[in-house]
């Protein structure tokens, strides 16, 4: 009897490791891969597709990473399950908010840049300059990421493609408003004509009366991130003071599984008061 348990227990475990671990190694690395082919088309509107690649290889090994570093960290050996799931949860979840950070920062700094993009080709065209010649001034004079983004649309529109075309990619890649009027002022201005500089003159005026408005917003709102940001560190810093001054009833909290409990529901619930706090208290672009 004892041997024919052994004889089905060693045919289970061959089934399983032959057949499944296989299928499932494959699965993960068709997954991985996929992740990071998604990754590196978000990460190349920052850098050369050669440097996305490389990112995106580490991105995509962020969630084990981090369920390794979970592991080590954490004593105790039931909560080491538990950080094992936050370490995936977190590394699956920090590439995404990463590569999106990274786009915002650029787009704002693109945003920032405009207003002497327009100028460099507003003055060249009152000079006398082809379009394509003034955006070639702001692609020698300006730094990235205008230079860049104005670039790739020269060399899209030598390869055939038309301006609107390219200006209209642009657009999808930044997403400024002022750019959306620069698009539409060019296209009318070859349509029917028009005085391209001056109209290049008002939009850049337009974007610094915006900024001072996006600034008066930001002072006035000064008070709310202020709360949001002493909301979010107070239940840290009132966990942290009764461990210190009550160390023997903080300590339930870490011994008994109702106190674990009661942890994990108040880091979820803190986690998500955090979120809500910083979603009322930022400014949406307009």
């Amino acid at each position: 009897m004892l041997a024919l348990s052994l004889l089905l227990g060693f045919v289970t475990a061959f089934t399983v490791f032959y057949f499944l671990v296989p299928s499932f190694y494959e699965y993960s690395v068709e997954i991985n891969e996929k992740r990071r082919r998604d990754l590196s088309k978000q990460i190349e509107v920052l850098m050369s597709r050669q440097e996305a690649n490389k990112i995106s290889r580490v991105f995509v090994l962020a969630p084990i990473v981090l369920a390794i570093i979970f592991v080590l960290i954490i004593p105790n050996l039931k909560l080491k399950i538990a950080g094992v799931a936050v370490g995936l949860a977190l590394g699956a979840w920090f590439p995404g908010f990463y590569v999106d950070y990274l786009k915002r920062k650029m787009k704002k700094k693109f945003q920032d840049q405009l207003v002497d993009a327009l100028m460099i080709m507003s003055s060249c065209l009152r000079a006398g300059l082809s379009f394509i010649q003034a955006m070639e001034a702001v692609v020698d004079e300006m730094s990235e990421p205008a230079s860049r983004e104005f670039s790739v649309v020269l060399g899209e529109n030598k390869m055939g493609v038309a301006m609107e075309d390219s200006l209209n990619y642009l657009y999808n890649r930044m997403g400024s408003p002022a750019l959306q009027q620069m698009n539409t002022a060019i296209l009318l201005a070859r349509e029917t004509g028009g005085n391209l500089p001056l109209i290049f003159q008002r939009i850049s005026g337009t974007i610094r009366e915006n900024k001072k408005v996006e600034q008066q917003l930001g002072a006035l709102t000064i008070q709310g991130k202020v709360q949001a940001v002493v909301m979010i560190l107070l239940p840290v810093a009132f966990a942290f003071i009764l461990y210190k001054q009550n160390r023997d009833a903080f300590e339930l909290m870490l011994t008994t599984h109702e106190g674990h409990l009661m942890l994990l529901v108040s880091a979820v619930l803190w986690v998500v008061g955090a979120l809500l706090v910083i979603y009322f208290s930022r400014i949406e672009d307009y």
